[in-house]
């Protein structure tokens, strides 16, 4: 399918071969003012190959030895391509745009322009202190008019590889009434007695003084009026006025403001030993404080912490936090395997409930789970060659490896889930079925189906 414009397409190839306009935040020392942040215009670029050749980073995406050759002197690509840009440098810096056996620029799908610009975002690919980030952030804003998004759809060795998928309007615009509390009100109980939570799990402390500690760090100095009738500013920091934003909010006094130690407790202790959700609200908050610069890095920092710590949530790039698919048979290969998936509309409805279910709203969870249950539906009919019984038989055929003890545990399971989604309004318009009372069961129910999709991706060919 051919979605990104043509606009779209020349812009992504004119960030790829040329630099672009940003900004940069900088102190600059005023004789009125001593020194102050100022924004200013900056050129970005970074090679498309990063820390590779540019043959080795085509090799990466198109195996060059697989490829045809366009001169009869060699038998494949990477001969060709060798001899023109090593041996004779006689083709120009970009010629692959314009190469047909790329369909870079004239393809009739999306899926080579998008691979290609998440491949520069590879951390084996990429330079680490290089703009690469920069770029990540413009791909998106030229990407998302025209319905994909790039994404960290897994990690190695702790670092983010990125794929696209179709865009779902997330809610973009930070809402202080709308906080981590505030969004999972049906799973947080904080009225009388002691908080129940029922959407965090359990964090162990020594992560949670971590993330106090990040948040430390990061609380960036500011200044400020009291109000708006006084002439004159304070200095304070961006982890201050979250918590000051947050008493105001939520209406709970969780620390006190005025004391870096309260009862032999430090301010990082404080924050550590906040009520789980009450945490994830103050770094919202905070999150909204910092400048653009520090945003960024803030987010990486804290989703390194949750990842290290097995927490299952990550603060997402409007600065909310919001679950993270995690499940034994999830590991991190679930992203790629999905990616190799040859039947578009599969790949398409598994990103979309995937993308769903990281958005922080019960009803996207709700949406999430008719998505997968439709993915089912569409993994049984995978093997176009034969009818959706047939089919069905040979996906798990395929997964038990013919070994009659799997075939029959993944028939029961399959049938288990045919069944449910059959029995239950996992379908919103579908009004003759017993209703889903709890929103936990919404996670219980993705988790099963997705898991069982995940295995049988894996085997699919």
């Amino acid at each position: 399918m051919r979605q990104i414009s043509e606009v779209t397409r020349r812009d992504l190839f004119d960030v790829i071969q040329e630099e672009f306009a940003g900004k940069e935040t900088v102190q600059r020392n005023t004789a009125d003012y001593g020194y102050i942040d100022v924004e200013e215009n900056i050129h970005i670029y970074m090679p498309f190959y990063g820390r590779l050749t540019a043959i080795e980073f085509l090799d990466r995406l198109y195996h060059l030895e697989d490829m045809p050759s366009t001169d009869d002197r060699y038998k494949n690509a990477k001969g060709d391509i060798y001899c023109h840009t090593v041996s004779f440098n006689d083709w120009p810096e970009f010629w692959f745009l314009d190469d047909e056996r790329f369909e870079l620029k004239d393809g009739s799908e999306d899926e080579p322009i998008l691979k290609f610009i998440c491949e520069m975002l590879h951390p084996a690919v990429r330079e680490e202190d290089g703009p690469w980030k920069e770029y990540f952030i413009k791909f998106n804003e030229l990407l998302k008019p025209d319905g994909y998004e790039i994404y960290a759809s897994y990690r190695i060795s702790g670092r983010d590889i990125y794929k696209a998928r179709k865009y779902v309007e997330q809610d973009v615009a930070f809402d202080e009434s709308q906080l981590f509390t505030a969004r999972y009100k049906e799973l947080i109980q904080t009225g009388n007695g002691n908080p129940v939570d029922n959407i965090c799990g359990e964090i162990d402390f020594q992560i949670k003084k971590r993330l106090a500690s990040i948040m430390i760090e990061f609380a960036e100095p500011a200044k400020i009026k009291p109000n708006r009738y006084d002439n004159y500013e304070v200095t304070t920091d961006a982890l201050r006025l979250a918590m000051e934003r947050f008493v105001t909010v939520v209406g709970y006094p969780a620390i006190d403001l005025h004391t870096d130690n309260v009862f032999g407790l430090s301010f990082e202790d404080q924050l550590a030993n906040l009520f789980n959700p009450y945490l994830f609200d103050v770094i919202e908050l905070q999150y909204n404080e910092l400048s653009h610069s520090e945003k960024l890095d803030f987010q990486q920092a804290i989703n390194t912490a949750f990842d290290k710590g097995a927490v299952d949530f990550i603060l997402s790039d409007n600065g909310m936090v919001v679950q993270q698919l995690k499940h034994e048979v999830l590991d991190n290969t679930i992203g790629e395997n999905i990616g190799k998936l040859k039947e578009p509309g599969l790949r398409e409805l598994l990103d979309e409930a995937i993308a769903l279910y990281r958005q922080p709203r019960v009803s996207a969870h709700k949406d999430a789970v008719e998505k997968i249950w439709d993915a089912l539906e569409r993994l049984k009919t995978y093997y176009t060659s034969l009818d959706k019984r047939g089919s069905a038989a040979k996906v798990i055929n395929d997964i038990s490896n013919g070994k009659t003890e799997f075939t029959t545990l993944f028939n029961t399971e399959f049938k288990a889930l045919t069944d449910i989604g059959n029995n239950f309004r996992i379908r919103h318009h579908e009004t003759n079925r017993i209703d889903i009372t709890d929103a936990r069961y919404y996670d219980y129910f993705f988790n099963r189906c997705l898991s069982l999709i995940a295995l049988a991706i894996q085997y699919l060919h």
